[in-house]
């Protein structure tokens, strides 16, 4: 039973918006409907639907679902990226588990359907303004992307989106499902092994800070991390940035994060250290 349909004007409806009376098409091999919609709602009586005037074999249900679904989510995100609007999303690293966020569109400039790269054509590009693709949006129904898809993905830094569908129940909450995307193949964590496939600028930064106990000045340091999800400060750092922000100060001591176990290296205040040197005793750095 289908419950989405194209209408004369070629626009998208769905079941309960269909009226009697008005033409309408099958998205998927564009055939002629039929508005199945009796309002009869007893026992043995069917739901309202469309179905082919002449049923075509390569056609089915599933089919029209990943069409409808597609069409949506794609005037979905054309209507943010015209109006310049984030997309937040969230996902959990299918190999190391971490959660993570972003914007969806922080790069974004234009969104195209089944973009040509040769290899494949993903159900939806993300493009950057040098129309670069930076994102894959795969509306899976039945069948997920191929191995070879994924590597070509992987190899060019084409983020992979993976939205899995179940029913046509899924049509009436697209906005929820590109926000908590079945898959997304990418990772913040700089331990994980997913994230060696794909760029995550790293850049370590000093900026001016206050001492937590006598508001001196100090020098404190973040990492500065550019994706595809726009920009942010992590506290997280790697050997090597430790390294290098021990390599040019000396008055540094390294803290671990309770929670996370994160590393980061902290500027000892010199004014403390003087006040604790003069009265004697303390924590010694």
């Amino acid at each position: 039973m289908y419950t989405s349909a194209l209408n004369s004007e070629g626009d998208l409806i769905y079941i309960d918006e269909a009226k009697k009376g008005n033409q309408y098409y099958c998205p998927g091999c564009e055939g002629e409907f039929i508005l199945r919609k009796s309002g009869n709602t007893g026992k043995g009586s069917k739901r309202p639907h469309f179905a082919h005037n002449e049923l075509t074999s390569n056609c089915t249900a599933e089919s029209v679902l990943h069409y409808s679904f597609k069409k949506e989510l794609c005037n979905l995100l054309e209507e943010h990226v015209n109006e310049k609007n984030a997309l937040n999303i969230r996902w959990t690293c299918p190999n190391c588990s971490d959660q993570h966020e972003g914007n969806l569109l922080a790069n974004a400039v234009s969104v195209t359907e089944e973009h040509n790269l040769n290899v494949c054509q993903p159900d939806i590009a993300l493009l950057d303004a040098d129309e670069n693709v930076i994102a894959a949006i795969e509306v899976v129904v039945t069948h997920s992307p191929e191995e070879k898809v994924l590597k070509y993905y992987r190899d060019n830094d084409i983020v992979l989106i993976q939205i899995n569908l179940s029913s046509d129940e899924d049509l009436k909450n697209i906005s929820e499902l590109i926000s908590a995307p079945s898959i997304v193949d990418y990772c913040f964590n700089h331990t994980c092994s997913n994230n060696q496939g794909y760029s995550v600028d790293r850049r370590v930064i000093a900026y001016r800070g206050k001492c937590g106990r006598c508001v001196s000045p100090i020098v404190r340091y973040a990492v500065e991390i550019k994706s595809s999800f726009g920009s942010w400060l992590s506290f997280d750092f790697t050997d090597s940035e430790i390294d290098l922000v021990k390599s040019n100060r000396n008055n540094i001591k390294i803290n671990t994060d309770s929670t996370t176990k994160g590393r980061h290296p902290v500027s000892i205040c010199m004014n403390c250290r003087r006040a604790r040197a003069r009265h004697g005793g303390g924590r010694r750095f």
